[in-house]
Order: C-alpha cells, then structure tokens, then sequence
C-alpha cells in the first residue's frame, strides 16, 4: 500500500515544464492513472475476480469497447505513428476465428454485466472497417448476448480508414444496427498521406461521407496537425473541405511524436516545431469556431445540428463524453464504468473513494496469447492496476483537463477534499505560466494550456508516478508511450 502523496515542490513544478515544454508530448487521451505501462502483468487474480464480482453486483451504466485487432500493413510501420497495439491482416478467415474467440469471452462476462445496461458502444482498433458484410450482424448479436435488453438507439459506434468503406459496407454496417461511424482520415493531401504509407486518396474520403450521410450514419472525422511537410495553408484546406462536407464532429489533434515509430526515429527533421504547431493550433482553432465548431475538449470540436436518430443527437457522441465525466457531484456514491472485450481491451471500475474495487485491466496484447487463454476458457487478461484514491482523483482531473477546465465544487462533492490545498503549488506555477485562471470556483485552461493538456497531466501526476516508477513494476508498453 502507498503512502500518503507527498505533492512536488515550485522549483520541481517549474523545472519539469521548463525542461518539457519544448518537447513534443504524446497526446494521451488517458482513461485512468497510471497509465497501462505501470500496471502488472504479476497479479492477485483471485483478488481481481472478486473485484470484478463485486462490481457485477451494482446496478451500471456501462461505456462498452470492443477491440479488432487487424491493420493492413503498411511502408512505413504502423501509418509511421501509430502506437497502438496491433496485428497484421490474414484475411477474412483470420477474422471469423478471431470472431468465434470473441464469442467465447463474452460468455465468460455473461455474470459480470447481468445487472448493467449499456449505455454506448464503441469498436476500434486496430481497423474494424476490415471486417467483411456479414461479420457486422455477428458482432452486434455477440454484445446482445451480453445484453439482451440493449436500446437499438444507443450510440453504437464503429471505426475505420478511408478507402474500406465501400457501399455494399456501409449498408452492412447500417443495417446491423451502428449508427455512427469514426473515420481516421488523418491527412486529406494526397501527397503528404503518402509518409504514412496508406494507399488512400482525398475521393475515397468524400465518398464515403456521401454514403454515410445517405443512411444517415453519424460521422466523425479525425484529423492530424503537424504532418511532415505540412503548412498552415494546407492544413485549413483539409478542415475547410471536411466542414463542407457537412461533418459535424472533428477531432483534430497534434501528430504523435513519441516511442519507436516512424516518424519519431526517421522523420523529425521534417516535422514542424512546437511553435509551429502550436500556431497551427490556434489557426485551426480560430477557423473551427468561425465555421459554428464548439470546441469540446483539446481535441474535439462539435457543430449542432438535426437529430438523424432517435433522441440521440449527432453532436452528442456519448462514448467520449460518457468516459470524461466520471462521477457527478450528485452520483458521488456511483462508479466509472468502463467495460471491454477483445485484443487489448481494457476494463476499468472505478470509485470516488478508491475502494478496494477500483482496478483498470488490459487484455492480452498478443493475438496468439488471448486465444490461448480463451481456449483454456479463462479471461484473457495480461496486467492489472488496483487504483489508490489519489490514482482516482488523478483519473478525474485527467478527464476534466481533456474538457480544459476543472470544476472544484465538482471535486469537493466527490472527493470531500479541496483541489486548490491539495494542488496549490501546481495551480501557483500553471498561473505563472499563465496557462491557466481561476474564475468562480472552476480552473480553465487558456492560451497556450490548452495545447499543452498532456503536459499539465503530466505535472498533477508528476510525484505520484514518480513514486509509483520502480524498476520491477515498468513494462514498457509501445501503445502508451
């Protein structure tokens, strides 16, 4: 068990940003602290079970992920940034058996979530759009069989590239019951994609939006700033023709430079400066909000328009935003639901108090490994975290600073405690910086904070992970780095 955090002091606080802030930091979307690297792969399982039972036996909202494992390859390595974990395509019957073993575990959950009801569902990857017309149905009766009663106008989301996407596809994935569609547009230069090595064109985009917007498939577009090469000019183009294309949600985030990937070891010549992008950032930033964009969080931007389904409304996007807010000061007493199967998933349960339930667990990043498991009829789980209630103070904080403002009543109602005594030397060097104000009881983000978001997660969680850093626990994790 640790002991109490002791929080760093003003001279670390300001060492540690003036030593990163020129640095480009992985854009870390981070679901709970510590990050996977941290976690142990030598766990009490006996003690993750009863967790795990323990948290099957409250009622729940759950945020649901499903992970497919295949990617086309590609020259260089993994689109030249990718860091998460993946595996090579083998063809449809690599993905019918991969099916078959994704059966399997959702019957050995079929316990754990009797009582919870599905709030959102997302698949990603890895490249779901692989998937050929008839896995669609397939896959959507397996997360049926763990919930029977699930609402057909829940957000039930699905990923995918570009050039996949052909109609006959479109239709499958439509008439299976997802209802909106996250596509990893990336670049929309047909010159510049070609650094990643995907072989997709800016048509091949466009088309696809059309055949979304014809079944009327939610859609969001990801977009990357900071490509080798790019300008400010030919930045704005993408974004000005992905708005007229009428989408309505884009996440538009500065390019991955970290680990071993490609464009980290081979291309950084040829990569813009943080100033660069960071110019970038507030250019793209002006013209999203002049094109009726709603920035939601450093990286999504959300523009309102008709609901296409249900009462569900397109600019909701529920998965994400259901991930960011985990506890409500009027749900003080409820838990962070986060429940997944599939290669690599991760599971998290967490508590406002950090109870003894409060765990994040990640699947088995090799393909062979979680069949192996699943064959044996066990849970395919690689490494386990069993969270302290400062690990849970930190997973809230990371997602309120995602949303670039912290709301201490908030925090108060949750934790009990006060955020500006327990962080004050923190907050003091943020405000110095002037990346951040303090205005009626809530921390917002501004100016240049709002591009350092991993930055400034990094200083709140700067004693507790070095505390945590011991040698025998750390297991590098490419995907996280």
């Amino acid at each position: 068990m640790r002991s109490a955090v002791n929080h760093p002091s003003r001279q670390t606080i300001d060492d540690f940003i003036n030593k990163n802030v020129d640095r480009p930091i992985a854009n870390k979307v981070l679901h709970a602290h510590p990050s996977p690297m941290h976690w142990k792969t030598q766990f009490d399982r006996s003690r993750f079970d009863q967790a795990l039972q323990n948290s099957a036996q409250r009622s729940a909202s759950i945020n649901f992920y499903i992970g497919i494992p295949f990617c086309l390859p590609t020259d260089p390595p993994h689109c030249g940034f990718c860091l998460f974990p993946t595996t090579a395509y083998q063809g449809k019957s690599a993905i019918s058996q991969y099916l078959h073993y994704l059966a399997i575990e959702a019957d050995l959950y079929k316990e754990t979530y009797g009582q919870a009801k599905i709030a959102s569902l997302y698949v990603g990857g890895g490249t779901p759009n692989l998937l050929a017309t008839q896995h669609y149905d397939e896959l959507i009766k397996i997360i049926q069989s763990l919930f029977p009663d699930m609402d057909r106008n829940i957000e039930k989301t699905l990923e995918g590239i570009p050039q996949l996407f052909s109609a006959d596809k479109i239709k499958a994935i439509h008439e299976s019951g997802f209802n909106r569609v996250s596509m990893g547009v990336q670049q929309l230069d047909d010159r510049l994609i070609q650094y990643s090595g995907r072989k997709q064109t800016s048509r091949q985009v466009f088309d696809a939006i059309e055949m979304f917007h014809q079944y009327g498939l939610s859609c969001n577009v990801d977009m990357i700033y900071g490509w080798p090469e790019q300008s400010i000019d030919s930045m704005l183009d993408g974004l000005r023709k992905i708005s007229a294309a009428g989408v309505h949600h884009i996440t538009h985030y500065e390019l991955n430079i970290a680990g071993r990937s490609h464009f980290a070891t081979k291309q950084r010549a040829i990569l813009p400066s943080q100033e660069e992008k960071y110019e970038m950032y507030k250019v793209a930033k002006q013209f999203l909000q002049e094109e009726g964009f709603v920035q939601k969080t450093a990286y999504d931007w959300e523009r309102r328009s008709a609901s296409s389904r249900g009462n569900a409304k397109p600019w909701e996007y529920l998965y994400e935003q259901n991930l960011r807010q985990l506890f409500s000061s009027s749900e003080a007493d409820s838990q962070c639901y986060m429940g997944g199967l599939g290669y690599a998933a991760v599971n998290i349960r967490l508590q406002p108090d950090g109870g003894k339930d409060s765990f994040s667990a990640m699947n088995q990043r090799n393909l062979a490994a979680y069949m192996k498991d699943l064959a044996d009829h066990r849970k395919p789980i690689e490494r386990v975290y069993f969270h302290t209630p400062e690990d849970v103070k930190l997973c809230w904080i990371f997602q309120a600073l995602q949303e670039l403002s912290v709301n201490m009543a908030d925090y108060r109602a949750v934790f009990e405690s006060e955020f500006l005594t327990e962080y004050a030397l923190t907050v003091a060097g943020l405000l110095e910086k002037e990346w951040i104000v303090v205005r009626d009881d809530v921390l917002y983000l501004v100016g240049r904070g709002e591009f350092n978001v991993p930055l400034i997660q990094a200083i709140f969680a700067f004693q507790l992970s070095q505390e945590i850093s011991k040698p025998e626990a750390v297991i590098p994790i490419a995907a996280i780095e």
